[in-house]
């Protein structure tokens, strides 16, 4: 009886016109939804291969542990999610394998060359992903620059900076890492996965900016949000004080293709560790 009533609902809607879909978070137009991995599959083979890693770790901060597979969401369209956005997942994979795979030595110095609005726009993918799987409070930054995420409108795009940061490898003593450790035994940590999430950057005088954090290997890539339309001088004050206290970062501009960097930032242990205790702030004098 309940079944064939809600078939008879069915079919009046569907006579009627009236038959609802459910919005795809990114174009924002009815249609079926299909699955979105966080991380593109594409880029974790990539990254399986290069570390010898058989088998699936994945962090999960809201839950503050492991889990064994990657959490997903299902509120993407497949135009959105099989064209436009996997045209900017292809980008990064040529990315990881020309630069990303590499890792960088403390003290380096090299050439970063990139496609500023197919990076920035991956980037921004992958942080409003993962504001809608942890419900975060940029989600609603997020959605406002989704036009620009989508390709269809760059000039939203100026409302976000971009910096870019080198971590290094670290000598630890193998107690940092595992409390039944040898204190008396170094281990070497290297940036060897990915990883997103919040960091919050404190400048004494000035107050605490909160940003979103990309960690591609040996590269850290910051998102500071602004509003739409604002002035260019707060962003330009914000960047001379968040390069004053992170050393070796550097900000991204669209007029460029290239951009020099010093390997002298943050340790991969420490790197590491401050992001998972969601702890990470950085103590300059403005």
């Amino acid at each position: 009886m309940f079944k064939s009533l809600k078939f008879l609902l069915n079919y009046a809607e569907f006579i009627s016109g009236s038959t609802s879909m459910p919005n795809c978070e990114y174009c924002r137009q009815p249609a079926t939804l299909t699955k979105e991995h966080l991380w593109p599959a594409s880029l974790h083979k990539r990254l399986y291969a290069i570390n010898q890693q058989t088998k699936n770790i994945f962090w999960l901060s809201r839950l503050q542990r492991d889990i064994p597979n990657e959490p997903q969401i299902r509120d993407v369209c497949a135009p959105c999610n099989n064209v436009t956005l996997s045209k900017l997942d292809d980008y990064i994979c040529k990315l990881f394998d020309s630069t990303f795979k590499n890792i960088v030595e403390r003290h380096a110095e090299l050439v970063f060359e990139y496609d500023y609005h197919l990076l920035k726009r991956w980037l921004l993918k992958m942080s409003y992903n993962s504001a809608r799987i942890h419900n975060s409070p940029d989600r609603g930054a997020l959605e406002c620059v989704l036009p620009y995420i989508l390709g269809t409108d760059l000039r939203m795009g100026r409302s976000i900076q971009l910096f870019v940061q080198l971590v290094h490898p670290q000598e630890i003593s193998e107690i940092e890492a595992n409390k039944d450790g040898d204190p008396q035994k170094k281990i070497l940590v290297e940036p060897s996965i990915h990883r997103l999430g919040h960091v919050i950057f404190r400048a004494h005088g000035v107050g605490q900016k909160t940003l979103r954090a990309i960690h591609l290997r040996s590269y850290t890539f910051y998102l500071a949000y602004w509003q739409p339309n604002g002035g260019r001088a707060e962003q330009n004050d914000f960047a001379e004080v968040f390069n004053l206290g992170m050393p070796g970062v550097q900000l991204l501009r669209p007029s460029d293709q290239k951009v020099k960097l010093f390997c002298d930032g943050i340790g991969a242990w420490d790197s590491l560790k401050d992001a998972r205790n969601a702890r990470f702030s950085s103590e300059v004098d403005a």
